[in-house]
C-alpha cells in the first residue's frame, strides 16, 4: 500500500495525518496539493536534505559499508547475520520507497515549473536531483518504473523502462538542465535559502550536474556498445566544467537539530552517545589498508585506542575523537566482516574526520570523488589531461575533507609521494593506474558514500573484498550484485514485475546492465 501511494502522488513533506475528519473532508484531495501548500520553495529543501541523507548517513547504504570493508560490528552485540551472511530479500535491504518518495515531491516541483514559467530553474534542479535518485534506482534494481512512474491515478501500475534506456534518457536530461542553469533570465526565481545545497548558485548548480553526468558515463565504461557515445558525451562535459568543491547539504542542522551521521554517532542532546557509536566499528579490512600504507587518514575514519568514552574520556565534550594521529597499529582494533569479536572499549569507533559536530553539513558528493572520475576519464581515452595530477587533486581533497594534520595539503603530499607503494604512488601502467585511482576513491569515500565504493567494485573488480568471515556463511563466491525487487512490487504491480524478470532475479548472478 505504502509503494501504492507513492506512485499515486502523495507529497510526503506536507506530513498529511488522518484526522478524525479525514474521509469527510472530501473538498480536499490530498493527493492533489495546492500549488500555495507545497510551492517549489517548501518542497525544494526537505528534497534535497532526504537524498544526502540516504546518501551520507548510517543507515541508507550500511550494508554496503560493511561489504565494502569500511565498517563492521561490536562483539556484545547480537551476530548480524543479515549483513554478514549476504541475507538478501524483497523486505531487506530497500530504498526503492525512499528514492522514489524523494522522486514523488521531485515532480511536484517538476509540474510547477512545467506550468508557471517563473521556477523553470526550480525544475531544471529537480531534474538534475531526479538523475541521482533513478540512477541510484537503476544501480540497485536495474529496470524500474521510469516513463510511467509518478503519473498519479493515470497509471496505477507503471510498466518498467530498462535500465540502459533510463541512462540515455537522463544523460539527454542532464544535458537540458544543464543549458538552463547555464543561462538563466531576468523573469525566472531564483532560489535562495531554500537551496540546502548550493544557495541559489546557479553556475555551481550546473557544475554538479556536469559531474553528476560524468559519474553516470563512466558507470558505462564496461559496455562496449556504448563507447563511441561515452566518449562524445563525456567531451561535452569537459568544455562545461566540474564541481569544484564538496557538494554537501546544510538545511539548519544544530544541537537539537542534529545532521544524520552526528546523529548516528555523536553525542546526544542529553549528553550521552547516540546509537551507532558503540554498535558499528571499524572494519579491518579499510583499517588494514590505512595502517599498511602509512596512511594517517585511518586516525579520522577511525578512533584510536582509549579514544571511547567508557575508557575515561568525556564524551560531554567529545574527548573520544581526539587521536594522536601517529601510524601506531597497536592503537587500533577491528575484526573483519562476519567475526564480531572485539568489544566497543576495545575497538576502533568511528573517527573524528566523519563525526565532526552537531551542526555538520552531509555530503551528497566529494570534490575527491570528481577528481578522480576526472582521472579515470582521462585514462580511459574518453578525454584529454593530466590524470596523475587529478589523482592527487582526489587524494589531498580527501585529506581536506577529514581535516587531517594542521596542513592537509602537506599530509597528502608526503602520503601519496611514497615510492613504490601500490595503489598510493602513481604507477606506470595504464591498467595499474585505474587500479590505483578507483582503490583511492575508495579510500576517500569510506563512511561517506559507501554505495558509489560497491558501484566501482561492481564495475571493475577493485579493490579485492575479501569475502565474510562468518563460520556458517553460505556457498557465496562474491558479494551481491544487486537488490531484490521489493515486496509491493509482485504483489501489486504484478503483471510489469514479472514483465520486467523480477521472478527470476538472482541477487548473486544478475547483473546490472553496466556490469562486465
Amino acid at each position: 500500500m505504502k509503494k501504492l501511494l507513492l506512485y499515486i502522488g502523495i507529497v510526503s513533506i506536507l506530513g498529511t495525518s488522518c484526522k478524525k475528519d479525514f474521509l469527510t473532508s472530501l473538498s480536499n484531495n490530498p493527493n492533489s496539493p495546492t500549488s500555495s501548500a507545497a510551492t517549489p520553495p517548501l518542497v525544494l529543501p526537505g528534497a534535497i536534505s532526504s537524498l544526502a541523507s540516504i546518501v551520507n548517513s548510517a543507515g541508507g547504504y550500511q550494508v554496503q559499508a560493511a561489504w565494502m570493508g569500511y565498517w563492521n560490528y561490536s562483539g556484545g552485540y547480537s551476530f548480524n547475520q543479515t549483513v554478514q551472511e549476504y541475507v538478501m530479500t524483497n523486505s531487506s535491504p530497500q530504498l526503492w520507497d525512499n528514492y522514489y518518495g524523494i522522486l514523488t515531491n521531485l515532480n511536484v516541483i517538476k509540474q510547477q515549473a512545467n506550468s508557471n514559467a517563473a521556477y523553470s530553474q526550480y525544475g531544471a534542479i529537480a531534474d538534475v536531483l531526479s538523475a541521482i535518485c533513478f540512477q541510484n534506482l537503476v544501480d540497485l534494481y536495474e529496470d524500474v518504473p521510469y516513463s510511467q512512474a509518478l503519473k498519479g491515478s493515470n497509471n496505477f501500475f507503471p510498466g518498467y523502462d530498462k535500465g540502459s534506456d533510463i541512462y540515455d534518457s537522463l544523460t539527454a536530461k542532464l544535458d537540458l538542465a544543464i543549458a538552463k542553469l547555464s543561462n538563466p533570465v531576468a523573469a525566472e526565481i531564483i532560489p535562495g535559502s531554500d537551496d540546502v545545497l548550493f544557495s541559489g548558485n546557479l553556475a555551481n548548480w550546473a557544475y554538479f550536474a556536469n559531474t553528476v553526468k560524468l559519474r553516470l558515463l563512466l558507470r558505462q565504461s564496461a559496455v562496449s556498445a556504448k563507447q563511441a557515445f561515452i566518449k562524445s558525451e563525456i567531451s561535452k562535459t569537459a568544455s562545461v566544467g566540474y564541481i569544484s568543491q564538496d557538494a554537501t547539504v546544510n538545511p539548519g542542522y544544530s544541537t537539537a537539530q542534529q545532521g544524520p551521521m552526528y546523529g548516528a554517532f555523536g553525542v546526544s542532546t542529553g549528553g550521552g552517545l547516540n546509537g551507532n557509536f558503540n554498535f558499528i566499528r571499524a572494519g579491518a579490512f579499510a583499517l588494514n589498508f590505512y595502517l599498511a600504507n602509512n596512511d594517517p587518514r585511518v586516525s579520522y575514519f577511525y578512533c584510536s585506542k582509549g579514544q571511547d568514552p567508557t575508557n575515561g574520556n568525556s564524551a560531554v565534550y567529545g574527548n573520544y575523537y581526539l587521536d594522536t594521529v601517529s601510524i601506531n597499529t597497536t592503537n587500533y582494533y577491528a575484526d573483519y566482516l562476519g567475526i564480531q569479536v572485539t568489544q566497543p572499549t576495545k575497538g576502533s569507533g568511528i573517527g573524528k574526520g566523519l563525526i565532526k559536530a552537531a551542526n555538520q553539513s552531509t555530503v551528497l558528493m566529494l570534490y575527491s570523488e570528481c577528481n578522480f572520475l576526472q582521472a579515470e576519464a582521462i585514462l580511459r581515452g574518453y578525454t584529454s589531461g593530466n590524470a596523475e595530477t587529478l589523482y592527487q587533486q582526489g587524494i589531498t581533497a580527501s585529506f581536506e575533507y577529514l581535516g587531517v594534520g594542521a596542513n592537509p595539503d602537506a599530509a597528502a603530499q608526503t602520503y601519496y609521494s611514497q615510492t613504490s607503494v601500490p595503489n598510493v604512488s602513481w604507477p606506470a601502467s595504464v591498467p595499474d593506474q585505474i587500479q590505483a585511482v578507483i582503490i583511492q576513491k575508495w579510500a576517500a569515500l569510506n563512511g561517506i558514500n559507501n554505495v558509489e565504493a560497491w558501484n566501482d567494485w561492481r564495475r571493475t573488480g577493485f579493490p579485492v573484498v575479501p569475502l565474510s568471515k562468518s563460520p556458517t556463511l553460505p556457498s557465496a563466491s562474491h558479494i551481491p550484485f544487486r537488490y531484490f525487487y521489493p515486496t509491493g512490487e509482485p504483489t501489486t504491480n504484478t503483471v510489469a514485475w514479472t514483465a520486467a524478470g523480477g521472478d527470476k532475479i538472482d541477487v548473486y548472478n544478475t547483473k546490472v546492465f553496466w556490469m562486465p
